[in-house]
């Protein structure tokens, strides 16, 4: 009897469902500002990633080019022939053993001495100091590309010491350079290279040899 009346009262139930409830929000409130803060500093990190990658590869042609608009003073160019001799386009092209076909800058940082290096840096320059990365410049002849990867530490004392480890947030972000009238050029080279080494029109070009003479010509121009 003492047990129906027990469970009958209705005393102190708003004080039990509140200490049983309380924590249950608080808890989930706090969840959902961590997940909040966490998603804004990797929007954060994708919008700076993402707009590092694409003015590289929008002023990829011509490192005279302003970051922001894309202008240049007249006349200033990088010269004919640099894609042969900067952005090594021959040894995409035959497949030479230990040829360096990326570029790599680290941010901040930047990198300097060659002109795809100098062309990274100068699309990365604008970025906060806090964030750190790298950024990169892929050359498979048919397939260019910058990819730019950044990481930020994320702030949260208590959940650090927690997990005993820094937190941090990292993300990549890629854009293809895009050159219509080079991809053409690009394309009518390989179908001459091809036929070439086929001998479809004659006697087989020896690649070795071809590649040979085209590094003489590409140190020839590049001097």
């Amino acid at each position: 009897m003492n047990i129906q009346r027990f469970w009958k009262n209705t005393k102190g139930s708003f004080t039990l469902e509140a200490s049983i409830v309380f924590p249950i929000i608080l808890f989930t409130t706090l969840l959902i500002l961590f997940m909040c803060m966490y998603q804004y500093q990797n929007t954060m990190l994708k919008q700076a990633a993402s707009k590092t990658s694409e003015r590289a590869a929008y002023t990829w042609d011509n490192s005279h080019k302003d970051i922001n608009t894309g202008a240049f003073p007249q006349g200033q160019d990088d010269g004919l022939y640099w894609r042969i001799t900067d952005d090594s386009m021959i040894s995409a092209l035959f497949g030479w053993a230990g040829a360096t076909n990326t570029a790599n800058v680290a941010i901040p940082g930047g990198g300097s001495g060659s002109l795809p290096a100098t062309k990274l840096s100068a699309a990365a320059s604008w970025i906060p100091g806090k964030m750190t990365g790298n950024t990169t410049y892929n050359n498979h002849l048919m397939m260019r590309n910058v990819n730019t990867t950044l990481s930020e530490p994320i702030s949260l004392g208590a959940l650090e010491r927690e997990l005993g480890q820094p937190l941090r947030s990292e993300v990549s972000a890629s854009s293809v350079v895009v050159e219509p009238v080079e991809f053409i050029r690009t394309i009518e080279l390989m179908r001459y290279y091809g036929a070439k080494f086929t001998g479809k029109y004659g006697t087989a070009m020896n690649m070795g040899r071809a590649g040979t003479v085209l590094q003489w010509f590409s140190t020839a121009a590049g001097s």
